[in-house]
């Protein structure tokens, strides 16, 4: 259910008032703290706390023992990351005429704040997907599809991104359609996304609900052109890889300086090594392709190193959304991999590296998926990305891990890893 009780503090109450307080109330949702990743449970009130910037601000969820009720104002320009934010979809058919639909609360424990016009504030979650070419009005004729929306079918699961500028801005992936939904949205080449921030996506709601939300103008909707599985990943592809924007020149020598000194002295990076390294950061495969042996192994352990940074916060809690995943071809490289990293990492705490097994949902295979780095099969991560996404909310935190893929090269041999590998916001087939 919508956030029953909530902690807010005198100047949030004051600046939003009473009825910008219960909205908030009816749209955020108590899944997971906004500082630590942890469920909220649904007998504590969540702490509010409200980040403002200039016209805009960010309303959020957070245990009061990781947040007190707060209102922040910050400096215009800065943006508030939110890697904990949860989303949940489903599909249905819509009246008149059966409308292959899918409905997603993108927002769950966060709501978007905007000035009104007359100097206060208004919920306003929703802006932005109607600036990208939704609409707040049920559609009296079929509409164009969203140039922002794209959508694949693959088999019994549908996935959908949202893009701006570039890059996906939304990903939500791997959710079930059944076969009825699947055969309309087929059969139109399309299926109309409908974004609310006021269902409980995750469990099932009657279609009176979404329909008088619709009515009231508090759902946004936009048909998405549905592609096939070949065009959406080379799309995806092209999105996931890496770029020189994803760390400053800074940071990538302060890391690798820090990864020189885990290898021994007895063998240091050859310069064609980090050459072969930094232009992975940059987006080109090729030259670590053209690597082998030791040599290739030290350029993925640069680069990995790199993009685990963040992986974890002061408190060594996990973010979601981060870490690295070393895909091998088989267990025998998997193997090998992890017997490189593992010494060099086991010198510091700062980072962990673990081998992931065959039983992600076991104490220890769960603890192993949460590593800073985490080396495997292709089988091995598909079946842990299956098990994790229909574990229930007490592995939320792991459905949700891993930023970097690593596909070395053989992994994705089989049509299999295809499926999973596309949900990573980087991937290198090395």
């Amino acid at each position: 259910m919508a956030v029953s009780r909530l902690r807010t503090d005198a100047v949030t109450k004051g600046s939003l008032g009473p009825a910008v307080i219960a909205e908030l109330k009816a749209q955020l949702w108590p899944v997971d703290c906004q500082s630590c990743g942890r469920p909220l449970g649904r007998w504590t009130a969540a702490a509010l706390e409200v980040e403002a910037r200039d016209a805009v601000a960010a309303a959020a969820l957070h245990h009061p023992r990781c947040r007190r009720p707060a209102w922040q104002d910050h400096p215009p320009g800065t943006s508030a990351q939110r890697p904990l934010l949860s989303w949940r979809a489903g599909c249905a058919l819509l009246p008149p005429g059966g409308v292959p639909t899918f409905v997603v609360n993108p927002s769950y424990e966060c709501a978007l704040l905007r000035r009104a016009r007359d100097g206060g504030w208004r919920v306003a979650t929703l802006d932005p997907f109607v600036s990208l070419g939704l609409a707040l009005d049920f559609p009296s004729r079929r509409p164009p599809a969203v140039p922002a929306l794209s959508a694949v079918l693959d088999g019994d699961r549908i996935s959908v991104d949202v893009r701006h500028g570039g890059g996906v801005v939304h990903a939500w992936h791997d959710v079930p359609i059944g076969a009825d939904v699947a055969a309309a949205a087929r059969e139109s080449g399309e299926v109309l996304i409908a974004v609310t921030t006021l269902l409980d996506v995750s469990r099932p709601f009657p279609l009176d609900a979404l329909l008088t939300l619709l009515g009231g103008r508090r759902v946004a909707l936009g048909p998405a052109r549905l592609s096939s599985v070949g065009s959406s990943l080379r799309s995806s592809r092209t999105a996931q890889a890496l770029t020189a924007e994803d760390f400053s020149a800074d940071v990538r020598r302060s890391s690798f300086a820090l990864a020189y000194g885990l290898i021994s002295v007895s063998r240091p990076p050859q310069e064609a090594v980090v050459a072969a390294a930094l232009a992975l950061c940059e987006g080109d495969e090729r030259p670590v392709r053209g690597l082998r042996g030791q040599a290739k192994l030290t350029a993925l352990f640069l680069v990995s190193h790199l993009y685990a940074l963040g992986s974890r916060d002061a408190g060594h809690a996990v973010h979601r959304g981060a870490g690295v995943h070393v895909i091998a071809p088989d267990v025998h490289r998997a193997k090998e991999y992890a017997d490189f990293f593992v010494p060099l990492l086991e010198r510091t705490r700062a980072m962990t590296v673990a081998r992931l097994g065959s039983e992600p949902l076991s104490p220890e295979g769960g603890e192993a998926y949460l590593a800073d780095i985490v080396i495997g099969t292709a089988e091995e991560f598909a079946a842990a990305c299956a098990a994790y996404r229909d574990a229930g909310p007490d592995f939320a935190p792991h459905a949700a891990r891993g930023y970097l893929a690593l596909l070395v090269e053989g992994g994705g041999a089989a049509p299999g890893p295809e499926a999973f590998t596309r949900d990573y916001p980087r991937l290198a087939r090395v």
